[in-house]
């Protein structure tokens, strides 16, 4: 609401619009809504008919096998002729990397983002690792109940797999257990029923449709998958049927596909679009995901193939997909022309009321990109009976913005105008979020009105819009938010004479013609009346400039000066929490509980989610007791006392194990029983502990936020307390003295890092995250040949009993081309064994 007390409406969401059909002889023509940047735009089309597709040819594409590409461009591929699948892209010619039991034929193979290569052999999954951790693996061993055909490699690790035949999709996930000697296991260390937490299993299964081939699974590597499939429709013609999913529980969304019989691969691209392949075609079909649609059609989307395509696309981890000539691997590129449409209409879904029949509609916004030639058609009109709205007699009345001709039959058309504001609501930064550019984009102003008849006020209960985007067929103008306000408040009707209001009504104010000379007096003074109100909206919203929640990002300092909050180099929505939140610190200030809170608006809430723990260290005068299910050999854990630090054990109700020289247990005995030097000791270890404070950082949390917490506690504790922070790993101990929250730390596994030099734990949380390449040539490729260095290969048993030797082996050491290795030379590191 506005100063002068006027509402708005605004459309701005995918639920606010609704898409016209599009017109008769251009099936491609209309509009369609962007929902990851939320715009209203010009729909992508063709810019020509596709050929008509061969199902014979399709089918025979469909069963070739697929490539599989690794992040560094090498790739697989079956090769029926030799009977291996071969490995090239490092270098000259290729190299067998798995060769299948003789007779079998291979479906599908596929790199994992667990460094796996999943091949569908027959009517098993052979499971080869890349890093060499296991002997190739089948899956299953026995009880046969299923027969993969087609595999997506799944982000999470394994695969999904179609299994044509049975019509069904699993999930397979879980890793064998790497290769190791079998040792003695002492029979009292307590032993799981299975070694492998996590081995190759079925875990998810969803039962497909028995109407429908299925040809294609693909997913777009965030873990978002799509099944595509062929099937006749209700008039027995071929259709194509594309549903997405996330969890094999049920499909998310479904939709018919306009311009293709029988595509027989897909591929995600970038921007929620899929491009399937068709035969006769030497271009892709692309198609974007609209889920509020039942039908796609195809877009203007352009990508060309460079060369005859022989299968399915390859199996890869990034943008854009790449398909096969037999032999090489060619990437999908688009072309740089865009093909869109040229026109297309949209209306609001629900009829906007304004509540009053007599009130007049003031001001319509739109906040909008125009490029040149591009331009928006807003057409209102305005009822006070609601379903008269949709009777073809009413009249629409047009407002032109950007680069658009005058509908014709129309004059004195209204053109708006452009606005150096991003919004007309004060101190608000728009739904454009782009910087404002003259005349072309940012928030655009026109007066409600009807234009080219005597009286031009739009009056009426109810106001139906209708929108019109023209385009040259290369740009698109784009849509964030349409506002419309009313009723008007008029500067003539509430501070002029009666002598200049508008006295025409009836079927003379509905007249053809130029208007009044009132209605013109309105008008000009409404010119007046936008910058004014304007103006007064500032004003009186001034108060936002004084909350935090409102406050420009640059004023976020200047209103933290207020309550001496000094400026910091947080971002802006910490630094908003931060001056919410300030009374309740300053009432909390010097304590315990206040310096944690001042750390969870510093850090998001790293202390709320246990992340973070601070202790008095008076709360630490308590004794371990014994610890179950840790590993008590790590001994830089502040949480981790380590063997010889593991003080006292209870046996029993009486019997106290201790160690002479550390008293403190005697802390927790009744003074009573104490003498005077066991008295003094006791004081002793009291006082180490006043006046002093621990941060507990378990070892998840980034060191740049390290930084952000010691600076916040540096800030919050009162001068005469000492600090340490310690670093902590172990999530949860169970002991006879646990700290619930300290030394219990509960919470989900943290996730997987990248292993860093010299800051990572390889093994606990960090991992070395890269792919194994599928050609194995690859390790040197990129040495120029002279100044090239042998590459050291060296075997040994991945394990050895404690005290036997240990035999290296380096014999399979390589040396650059033209050179060969002479010499041996090992070397012992300093470090720990």
């Amino acid at each position: 609401m506005d100063s002068n007390g006027l509402r708005f409406w605004m459309m701005s969401s995918q639920e606010d619009w609704r898409l016209m059909e599009p017109a008769p002889d251009n099936q491609f023509a209309g509009l369609a809504y962007c929902a990851s940047r939320k715009r209203l735009h010009l729909r992508s089309t063709p810019d020509a008919p596709p050929n008509a597709e061969d199902q014979s040819k399709a089918t025979e594409l469909l069963n070739a096998v697929p490539f599989a590409r690794d992040p560094y461009g090498t790739y697989a591929r079956w090769d029926a002729s030799s009977g291996h699948v071969m490995a090239g892209g490092s270098g000259s010619g290729e190299v067998p990397i798995y060769t299948p039991p003789a007779g079998s034929m291979i479906t599908d193979l596929a790199l994992g983002y667990d460094g796996v290569l999943y091949v569908a052999v027959g009517e098993q999954l052979i499971l080869v690792d890349r890093l060499g951790r296991w002997s190739n693996f089948t899956f299953p061993k026995s009880g046969v109940d299923f027969k993969a055909w087609r595999l997506a490699a799944h982000p999470s690790g394994g695969v999904i797999v179609l299994d044509r035949d049975n019509r069904k999709l699993l999930r397979l996930q879980g890793l064998p257990l790497p290769d190791l000697p079998s040792l003695p296991y002492s029979p009292n260390v307590l032993r799981p029923c299975d070694d492998n937490p996590d081995p190759p299993r079925v875990a998810a299964t969803l039962t497909l449709p028995a109407d429908e081939t299925f040809v294609a699974v693909a997913g777009d590597g965030a873990g978002k998958f799509a099944l595509l499939s062929w099937y006749r429709d209700k008039t027995n013609l071929d259709a194509v049927q594309l549903r997405t999913f996330t969890s094999l529980v049920d499909f998310d969304a479904s939709w018919t596909l306009a311009g293709v019989k029988f595509p027989y691969s897909m591929a995600w691209l970038e921007g929620e679009k899929i491009a399937l392949l068709g035969s006769q075609n030497k271009k892709a079909f692309v198609y974007s995901l609209d889920p509020s649609a039942g039908a796609l059609p195809t877009t203007g989307d352009t990508f060309v193939l460079s060369t005859a395509n022989a299968g399915p696309f390859a199996h890869g981890f990034s943008q854009p997909p790449y398909y096969n000539d037999g032999t090489e691997l060619w990437p999908l590129l688009p072309l740089s022309i865009n093909s869109l449409a040229r026109s297309g209409r949209a209306s609001n879904r629900m009829r906007i009321d304004g509540g009053t029949a007599r009130g007049v509609w003031h001001r319509l916004y739109l906040e909008a990109s125009l490029p040149q030639r591009c331009g928006a058609v807003v057409w209102l009109a305005a009822a006070n009976d609601p379903a008269k709205l949709d009777d073809p007699g009413t009249k629409w009345f047009p407002h032109l913005f950007g680069d658009v001709d005058t509908p014709a039959g129309y004059v004195d058309v209204p053109r708006a105008v452009w606005q150096r504001v991003p919004s007309e609501v004060p101190f608000d930064a728009g739904l454009l979020t782009e910087k404002p550019e003259k005349d072309r984009k940012g928030l655009f102003m026109v007066l409600a009105q009807r234009a080219g008849v005597a009286v031009r006020a739009l009056r009426g209960r109810y106001l139906g819009v209708n929108i019109e985007l023209t385009g040259d067929g290369r740009s698109t103008p784009e849509i964030a938010a349409l506002r419309i306000y009313g009723p008007r408040f008029s500067y003539v009707e509430q501070y002029l004479p009666e002598l200049y209001r508008e006295n025409t009504i009836g079927p003379e104010a509905d007249t053809d013609g130029a208007s009044t000379r009132p209605d013109f007096f309105e008008r000009f003074v409404d010119i007046f009346e936008g910058p004014m109100t304007q103006m007064e909206d500032r004003v009186a919203a001034a108060y936002r400039l004084c909350h935090p929640d409102s406050v420009p990002d640059s004023g976020l300092d200047w209103l933290g000066s207020w309550i001496g909050v000094d400026p910091s180099p947080l971002p802006a929505g910490r630094r908003r929490a931060r001056l919410t939140e300030t009374p309740k610190l300053y009432r909390e200030r010097g304590t315990v509980k206040g310096i944690a809170d001042a750390i969870d608006v510093d850090s998001g809430g790293l202390c709320q989610r246990g992340a973070v723990i601070v202790l008095e260290d008076y709360r630490l005068r308590h004794t371990f007791a014994t610890i179950l299910g840790a590993d008590l050999s790590i001994t830089d854990d502040p949480l981790l006392p380590g063997y010889w630090e593991s003080a006292n054990s209870f046996v029993g109700d009486t019997l106290f194990l201790g160690e002479e020289h550390r008293k403190e247990f005697l802390a927790l005995y009744s003074d009573a029983i104490r003498t005077a030097s066991e008295e003094r000791a006791v004081q002793t270890f009291f006082d180490k502990l006043a006046n002093r404070m621990t941060v507990f950082v378990h070892d998840q949390v980034e060191p740049v936020d390290m930084q952000m917490v010691k600076r916040t506690v540096e800030r919050e504790k009162p001068a005469h307390v000492a600090v340490s922070y310690m670093r902590a790993s172990q999530p949860f101990l169970v002991g006879m003295a646990s700290l619930l929250g300290v030394n219990s730390y509960l919470a989900p596994p943290p996730p997987k890092e990248t292993a860093r030099v010299d800051a990572s734990s390889i093994g606990r949380h960090a991992f070395i995250a890269h792919l194994p390449s599928l050609d194995p040539r690859l390790d040197n490729a990129d040495a120029v040949e002279e100044f090239a260095s042998p590459i050291a290969r060296i075997a040994g048993p991945p394990a050895v009993p404690e005290g036997q030797n240990i035999i290296l082996d380096g014999s399979n050491s390589t040396a650059p081309a033209s050179h060969k290795i002479i010499n041996y030379r090992w070397a012992v590191s300093e470090g720990p064994s």
